[in-house]
């Protein structure tokens, strides 16, 4: 009954795990990541609410962050290296109790090619590591 009656059939599986975990862990390098932060400006000023964001169509990934009050931002998680399309979100209004009229929302006056990775101009490169990738939009 059970494991100790088959001695060679669990010895088997001992050898498999041992060598299923020795090929996992020789096989756990992946792609190499980077991790992403800055400061986003338009118009030589910091764009201080949104969010920007970093995509790769062909890939089908990316990643944002949310903007400060001084235009920095930081991707949240790693991504993976390479060249990412870059465009920026307009700040998302918060849910508010019924009846509480909505604040003044702050301007945002990105233009609108800015604002869609299929019209976005900006890309930027990823490398391994840590990325201090600045964004300046200018017109």
């Amino acid at each position: 009954m059970g494991w100790t009656t088959f001695p060679d059939t669990r010895r088997a599986v001992g050898v498999l795990l041992l060598v299923g975990a020795a090929l996992a862990l020789a096989g756990c390098k992946g792609k190499p990541t980077g991790s992403v932060s800055g400061k986003v400006t338009y118009k030589g000023q910091p764009l201080t609410t949104g969010e920007v964001q970093f995509y790769a169509p062909e890939k089908g990934a990316g990643a944002g962050g949310k903007l400060d009050g001084s235009g920095n931002y930081t991707l949240q998680g790693a991504i993976d290296v390479g060249t990412y399309k870059v465009y920026v979100q307009p700040p998302v209004p918060e849910q508010l109790p019924p009846g509480t009229p909505p604040p003044k929302a702050a301007p945002f006056n990105i233009p609108p090619k800015y604002q869609t990775p299929q019209s976005t101009p900006l890309t930027k490169e990823v490398k391994a590591g840590n990325n201090d990738i600045p964004i300046d939009i200018t017109d």
